[in-house]
């Protein structure tokens, strides 16, 4: 039984069983007992693979069964000799130099396996006897001159130039053209050969050449434009498009684009259509989440630690952005929002590759980082790792009123945050190759800081009779200092078998998560009369939260590629997450305060959730269709150790999606895209504890927050790969929403499940080529939301919302690169609050050196100072006004440097494996 029909039989197993036996408590134990049979088969195949069959009398007629994995010349005909009878002669000074040869594991004639060998050669090879002579051909070569140049004249240095045999498309010769754009190629047969030239700043073009009996033919000048050109007997081999859509996903791509070099993969989010960087959030048309993976892995990272690892990831190495606007049930259904997976480049060179990054700005504080990738590949293994390290500044100063209707009281005050802290991240990966269609491999990567994160909070808080009164009652003066340390760590160890040359492959997967945290906070207020003199004893308190959460994730995955055209993906996932949070609060400044036991508390809680999916995937004609359906299987318990109250949950849900994409012709396409999603909450969102910003303002956990569900439902067209045009509905039931609630005039911001949303958009991207120097994008989003809020009394707000994104680009002589974006939010929500206008502008100006090795970039960021988010909460007890004046990351001037290396003289592939616990790991 071949290995394919074994893994046909699995899938459709699979499939059966998630159709039929869903609910089966059984099937983790099938699922091992599967895994153990494939093991088994594959020990068995490799003994009847190895197997040497009869063989006849002649070359033509015996048979080998050969691998050569980077190997000489030398050692296949040693292989060769070891099956056969034949003896070899040949000059070893002469083939001794012929290395780096691949064959695939196969059963061959021995007249075909020396024909593979020596095809890029110019040696022959005939038997006499048992004998097989190896010589060089005698044959007078034909030469192929010419040079490469732009449409400017000028030389393009570096192109690759391959000669390909028209008949069968072997690739004959390939050369570089050297600093002046010329080259020269040999062939040693007459006959019509496809000349093939390529570079990464310009069209790559195919021309078709013919040769006779002319020992040199120099060819005329190969004219490549960025635009496409038409030359006599050349035809255009045009570039990739930048934007790509299939059924479930817009791809951008980054490779062979202007934006292949010098950039980083945080920047990057802004070539997407409807996506921008707004600090340390990353959304989607203004207002929708979004979920970052690389390599189809999920990135366990938030706010400032994830910009930072983005910032340290070249442009160099990425090859494309996949952009899942509504993500289908191959994804885990905890995700509210968007997906966009960064695709890196999977190629990569014998020896060692890398890049150096550094930056440093000014934000009113220094601020630096440094970073660096490096890969090693030799044989049939592949070591890669990175690393990150950040020392900055972090701050924010608010100015707040607040107003308490009840009793009138109107109280101004001024919050101040500063943070200064150093972190560390860093990944090690290695990956075997068994085979050549088997891999194995382990990672690990680590998140810290190394040192104690340390932060202040200031806040002033004035307290006036009235909002018309001229002088104040009374003050408070609170400062909160807190030293947080946090390790947040995964292991993950993989699989992966390619089961056909179609794509199909089967992937098994662990990944083990641990984190932990520690969280001391000293706060101390100081009371004040309107003369400014202390009239009242200082209030004192101090908390210290810690916290630890282990999480183990398994995993199986299997795509079978049913036909080119028809694609089967069934798997399934198991995650159990154990966290145990406590606070204590004590009367005083430090930890050795006396312990109140009254408010000091525990948490514990565990979650298990399993699940199972399946797609079907088909192509035909001008249509392409994906349907899912996915099921989760969600059992919790926690309990609050001090209190005894208890939580708990059993339930199965079902996540079905549907893609229909209808491609009218080469510039026109529609996409109708359908899923349903859940959204949990976070393990810290679910502790039971009161967290203190100041004596007037509080943060409350909610054991009693549950998962909420949201439909989303698509339709886009698409014209030439550039422009897009998207309507959608969206609606969520019980969304958590933060209620902000006070008593007297304490403030009290809680998570709660009473927010049912619905929404429908409609959003463009037009990206206009003004001249060849200078392109203009914009994005657009119009919003009708409306809100119905559970509260007492309800509440029902609807809001007609525009997003305006755009930028201009300027590709200016001397290789300078200028980027100028701005962004407008107009009548917008703040979560269930009313947000003002804002709006942003930023500056970029970009040089390269050594051959674009080197990229150096300038940022200016808010120079203007346009940036001020305001918010304002109004309730019938409450008003308060919320306006940042100042944030760490909206207004700053850096410089950032970024430098690539490579020694190595052949490509080879890594996999890219999804390690499975990145979506638990990313609620921590």
């Amino acid at each position: 039984m071949k290995n394919s029909a074994i893994v046909w039989d699995i899938g459709m197993a699979c499939a059966h069983l998630i159709g039929i036996t869903l609910l089966n408590k059984h099937f983790i134990i099938w699922l091992m007992r599967v895994s153990i049979v494939i093991f088994l088969f594959f020990l068995i195949s490799l003994q009847f693979l190895m197997a040497v069959p009869v063989n006849g009398q002649r070359m033509s007629d015996y048979k080998v069964t050969l691998k050569l994995e980077d190997e000489s010349l030398l050692a296949g005909i040693k292989k060769i000799e070891a099956q056969t009878k034949f003896r070899f002669y040949y000059r070893k000074s002469e083939i001794r130099e012929i290395n780096d040869l691949n064959l695939i594991l196969s059963t061959r004639t021995v007249e075909n396996t020396l024909y593979e060998l020596l095809k890029n050669t110019d040696f022959s090879f005939r038997q006499i006897d048992n004998n097989i002579l190896l010589e060089r051909r005698q044959q007078q070569g034909y030469m192929l001159k010419g040079r490469v140049i732009t449409s400017d004249h000028k030389a393009v240095e570096f192109a690759t130039i391959q000669i390909v045999k028209a008949s069968n498309q072997n690739i004959i010769a390939s050369a570089l053209a050297d600093t002046a754009g010329r080259f020269n190629l040999t062939v040693y047969d007459q006959g019509d050969y496809l000349l093939k030239v390529s570079s990464f700043e310009t069209d790559s073009l195919v021309q078709k050449v013919t040769v006779t009996d002319a020992k040199i033919l120099q060819l005329p000048d190969i004219i490549l434009n960025i635009s496409a050109i038409k030359l006599s007997g050349v035809t255009i081999s045009s570039k990739i498009p930048l934007i790509k859509r299939l059924a479930d996903k817009l791809i951008l791509n980054v490779e062979g684009s202007v934006y292949e070099k010098g950039e980083d993969a945080l920047r990057l989010f802004n070539v997407i259509p409807g996506v921008q960087v707004t600090g340390k959030d990353i959304l989607f048309r203004g207002s929708e989440s979004v979920t970052v993976y690389i390599d189809n892995r999920r990135i366990p990272l938030i706010g400032d630690q994830l910009l930072t690892y983005l910032r340290s990831i070249p442009s160099e190495s990425i090859k494309s952005y996949e952009l899942k606007a509504v993500p289908g049930a191959e994804n885990d259904a905890q995700n509210g929002g968007v997906i966009i997976n960064i695709v890196l480049k999977s190629e990569y060179k014998y020896g060692l590759t890398g890049n150096l990054n550094a930056g440093y700005w000014y934000n009113r504080y220094s601020n630096a980082f440094g970073s660096t990738f490096l890969n090693y590949r030799t044989g049939k293994l592949n070591v890669q790792g990175n690393f990150n390290y950040r020392n900055t500044r972090a701050f924010y100063e608010d100015n707040i009123t607040q107003e308490f209707k009840s009793t009138g009281v109107y109280s101004p005050q001024t919050e101040k945050y500063t943070e200064h802290y150093n972190t560390i991240g860093y990944n090690v990966g290695v990956d075997y190759k068994l085979t050549p269609q088997q891999t194995v491999g382990v990672d690990f990567n680590l998140f810290a800081n190394p040192g104690d994160i340390s932060n202040n909070s200031i806040t002033n808080i004035n307290y006036l009779a009235n909002k018309q009164a001229n002088s104040i009652d009374s003050s408070s003066y609170t400062n909160r200092s807190t030293t947080f340390r946090y390790v947040n760590q995964m292991t993950n160890v993989f699989y992966r078998n390619k089961l056909d040359t179609l794509g199909s492959k089967l992937d098994v997967g662990y990944s083990y998560i641990n984190y932990s945290l520690r969280d001391p906070a000293a706060i101390e207020t100081r009371f004040l009369n309107a003369e400014g003199v202390e009239f009242h004893p200082r209030d004192s308190l101090f908390t210290k939260t810690m916290g630890k959460s282990m999480i183990h994730v398994a995993n199986i995955d299997l795509e079978k590629y049913l036909s080119k055209l028809l694609v089967l993906n069934v798997g399934g996932k198991y995650t159990a997450s154990k966290t145990d949070y406590s606070i204590n609060y004590r009367s005083g400044l430090n930890d050795q305060s006396p312990l109140d036991t009254l408010q000091s508390n525990r948490f514990l809680y565990n979650e298990y959730i399993l699940a199972f999916y399946g797609t079907l995937s088909q192509s035909f004609d001008q249509w392409n269709i994906k349907i899912g359906l996915r099921t989760e299987q969600t059992n919790y318990n926690g309990l609050s150790v001090t209190t005894g109250q208890t939580i708990n949950r059993n339930q199965w849900d079902l996540f079905p999606s549907a893609y229909i994409n209808r491609k009218l012709d080469e510039s026109h396409s529609f996409t109708l895209s359908y899923a349903r999603r859940i959204n949990r909450p976070g393990f810290r969102d679910l502790n039971p504890f009161v967290v203190y910003t100041n004596l007037n303002f509080i943060q409350q956990g909610n054991p009693n927050l549950r998962p909420y569900f949201s439909n989303n439902l698509q339709l886009e067209y698409l014209l030439k790969s550039k422009y897009s045009l998207t309507v959608g509905y969206q609606n969520t039931n019980n969304a958590i929403a933060t209620n902000v609630t006070n008593i007297g005039d304490v403030i009290i911001s809680k998570d709660e499940n009473i927010n049912d949303n619905y929404n429908v958009f409609i959003s463009g991207y037009i990206p206009v080529q003004i001249t060849k120097w200078w392109e203009f994008n914009t994005n657009v989003t119009l919003r009708y939301r409306t809100i119905d809020i559970q509260t007492t009394p309800l509440v029902h707000r609807s809001k007609f919302s525009q997003m305006v994104w755009a930028t201009s680009k300027f590709n200016l002589p001397g290789k300078y690169f200028v980027e100028v974006s701005g962004s407008f939010n107009r009548n917008s929500f703040y979560d269930i609050y009313d947000q003002f206008n804002v709006g942003k502008l930023d500056m970029a100006i970009k040089k390269s050196f050594f051959n674009d090795r080197l990229t150096s970039r300038i940022e200016l960021q808010d120079p203007f100072h346009l940036y001020k988010p305001q918010y304002e909460i109004n309730t019938p007890e409450l008003r308060r006004n919320v306006l940042r004046n100042r944030l760490d990351w909206s207004r700053s001037v850096g410089v950032f440097l970024s430098y690539n290396f490579s020694r190595g003289k052949k490509q080879s592939n890594k996999e890219n494996i999804d390690a499975a616990g990145n979506e638990a790991r990313g609620r921590l």
